[in-house]
């Protein structure tokens, strides 16, 4: 499934994420790839063919990766000193 997501409540950028049955995902902005993660590849009672709740579990999990990522550069930009000119 892919899906366009606008980080910031609608005002960031706009990322793109595509999550499969698996509970794989990446998100790129701007065409570039940002992150690519794979879910573990075997475990007991894993689905065959995949799920749709691990494909929603997914997404989720890039969308709180997205806003993380944006509060963390805010609080870079909070810490950094002032420029001089």
């Amino acid at each position: 499934m892919k899906i366009a997501y606008e980080s910031i409540g609608g005002h960031g950028p706009t990322y793109e994420i595509e999550a499969d049955r698996h509970g794989n995902y990446t998100i790129r902005c701007e065409g570039k790839v940002v992150k690519r993660v794979t879910s573990v590849s075997s475990y007991v009672g894993r689905p065959r063919w995949g799920s749709r709740k691990l494909e929603l579990a997914a997404i989720e999990e890039a969308k709180a990766t997205i806003e993380a990522h944006h509060q963390w550069e805010s609080q870079l930009d909070r810490a950094s000193p002032p420029k001089i000119s």
